[in-house]
């Protein structure tokens, strides 16, 4: 993210959540590398007596200040901070979906979901019984002629909305931004690309 790689490792009690984070960022021996190891090791002591990794998501997550920008995440496309991608990263691992939502962390999918207008719990529960059973493929059900004109119907009204290929990312959420005048609105938040 803006230049920087670095690492996060998460250790996880079997029936009891997180226990245990290791952020490894920057040079070994730099200023950086020695912060995060300390926050580390703060952050694993305090989820070990008890401090819930809610506490930790909702006060660390957008959180200015850089590096910030780019991801290589695809649910986390955009980052604030360094802390901020850190703890969106953790939520989207280890929390559940009804304590996401509360919080404003959704993967790209369940972004793309409340955009459509259909249920995110729903595609969390998809997404969730697709990683337990990810050996098992089920074939698609086959349209029937309905569904296949309300699908028409589907992709004809999303013409008009304006999604452009070359829409920016909105920096607050990821997800793609779409042409409002000569600005760029985004659907998932509501943030615009600069213009009122």
């Amino acid at each position: 993210m803006g230049g920087a790689e670095g690492y996060i490792t998460a250790g996880s009690y079997p029936d009891d959540g997180l226990g245990e984070v290791f952020m490894k960022l920057g040079k070994q021996g730099s200023t950086l590398a020695g912060v995060m190891d300390a926050f580390s090791i703060a952050i694993s002591i305090a989820l070990q007596y008890g401090v819930p990794l809610e506490t930790y998501v909702e006060k660390f997550t957008n959180m200015r200040f850089e590096p910030a920008g780019m991801t290589d995440d695809p649910d986390i496309r955009m980052a604030q901070s360094v802390v901020d991608y850190i703890f969106r990263r953790l939520a989207l691992d280890h929390l559940p979906h009804e304590d996401r939502i509360a919080l404003g962390v959704l993967s790209a999918a369940e972004r793309q979901a409340q955009v459509a207008g259909e249920d995110p719990n729903q595609v969390a529960t998809q997404v969730e019984s697709y990683a337990q059973s990810a050996s098992v493929t089920v074939p698609a059900p086959e349209k029937s002629v309905e569904q296949e004109s309300q699908d028409g119907r589907a992709e004809k009204t999303a013409e008009p909305q304006g999604f452009v290929a070359d829409a920016p990312l909105c920096t607050t959420c990821g997800t793609k931004m779409r042409p409002s005048g000569t600005c760029y609105v985004c659907e998932g938040c509501g943030a615009t690309s600069g213009c009122s």
